[in-house]
């Protein structure tokens, strides 16, 4: 909508889980540089947190893309609103076990146990990425408990690495109590928001800088320094910017946007009134 008036070749600030946009800041390259310790280690489980947004999905799918060089089988897999048996069949699915739709729970662990005990007596690995473990039902817990107990607890075949928004949550206490390593995604601070949002311009085509020293710190301060934020502010505020030709984004164009966001527009240059005309 807006990228050929900024002479952009791509919308830069768009929400979709792109490696091409992975951004790299020392907080993101830490959580990967543990994550391959929790693989060339042969650690049982890891636990990856931070407040929703932080980029804990795109990180695991960076890691996952890493360990295709490496000789570690690895699958990725969405707990959102899953069940027990929606999870095993899930797993069973991921690993190629080939489940059919009405297999029963018992069956589904049975294979499930049956293929890792295999898998431990020719040495191989195989690492599971749960993702959004604090939003599958509650049963799944115990489910992810009796996973890590599967065959000879000495040489595991299996690796876990599990996220979730709040590793204190209380019906995680069993899953914080197992895992061999913490990894933690932590808000921007304002100079890594600053390098976030330049880079993802670069990576657009864009050759100047579209936004004021001002307007920077007041993406930090409305943003709290979480990348998706930063997104949905950056992008309303560059089509705010279109509307008014603009020739950087100050401000109070920021503000502008992130009232729009809390669903709250100003009286003047709502950004509302731009979308619904195009």
């Amino acid at each position: 909508m807006y990228c050929d008036f900024w002479n952009l070749t791509q919308a830069p600030f768009n929400q979709r889980l792109d490696l091409e946009y992975f951004f790299e800041s020392e907080i993101h390259e830490e959580a990967l540089a543990r994550l391959l310790f929790i693989a060339d280690e042969q650690k049982k489980c890891g636990v990856l947190s931070g407040p929703a947004g932080t980029g804990k999905t795109l990180t695991l799918k960076v890691f996952q893309q890493l360990l295709k060089r490496t000789p570690h089988q690895c699958e990725l897999i969405d707990l959102i609103g899953l069940r027990e048996e929606e999870l095993l069949w899930q797993v069973c699915a991921s690993l190629r076990l080939g489940p059919a739709l009405d297999t029963k729970l018992p069956q589904l662990w049975r294979q499930l146990s049956d293929y890792l005990i295999g898998l431990q007596l020719i040495q191989g690995r195989q690492i599971l990425l749960l993702d959004h473990v604090d939003q599958a039902c509650a049963e799944c817990i115990p489910a992810i408990e009796r996973l890590l107990h599967i065959g000879n607890q000495q040489f595991p075949a299996l690796s876990l690495v599990l996220t979730l928004n709040n590793l204190k949550t209380t019906h995680l206490d069993s899953i914080s109590r197992l895992s061999d390593l913490s990894i933690e995604l932590d808000r921007f601070e304002q100079e890594t928001t600053e390098r976030y949002i330049t880079s993802r311009l670069s990576w657009s085509g864009c050759q100047t800088d579209l936004f004021s020293s001002a307007a920077y710190k007041e993406i930090q301060a409305a943003s709290q320094g979480i990348p998706e934020n930063i997104n949905q502010i950056c992008d309303l505020a560059l089509l705010a910017g279109f509307e008014q030709s603009l020739p950087t984004i100050d401000a109070d164009v920021i503000k502008r946007a992130c009232h729009e966001i809390k669903g709250a527009p100003v009286s003047r240059n709502r950004i509302s009134e731009v979308i619904e005309r195009v």
